[in-house]
């Protein structure tokens, strides 16, 4: 509702009792707010708080008609043994300071 579909925060006023309350108290909880990866089925590659503190789309400049191109989802990395992640991905979340085998993922369970 306060969010569109490719991710960002609305622009415009929306009249809502609690809007102003999840603006001002977002910069304080978005940091803590995240996936446990199970299956990775309901968790977006890019848009989704699953790797670090912040989205992944947040670390690469993309114009927004090209990010709503982007659907990967976390569950196209999972295998039934864990993370299947081609070399050159993991070397760019390697880049990104993201260490994929630091992050557990549970093929036989569903996101949380």
């Amino acid at each position: 509702k306060f969010y569109t579909k490719s991710g960002d925060r609305i622009k415009y006023h929306k009249s809502s009792s609690i809007w102003s309350g999840i603006k001002f108290a977002e910069p304080i909880t978005k940091p803590f707010i995240g996936w446990i990866i199970g299956n990775g089925k309901k968790i977006s590659f890019w848009r989704d708080t699953w790797a670090t503190s912040i989205p992944l789309r947040e670390h690469i400049d993309l114009p927004n008609h090209l990010w709503k191109l982007c659907t990967t989802k976390v569950s196209d990395f999972v295998s039934p043994d864990g993370w299947n992640f081609p070399t050159d991905i993991s070397f760019a979340l390697l880049a990104m300071g993201i260490n994929i085998s630091s992050i557990t993922c549970n093929p036989n369970l569903e996101d949380i």
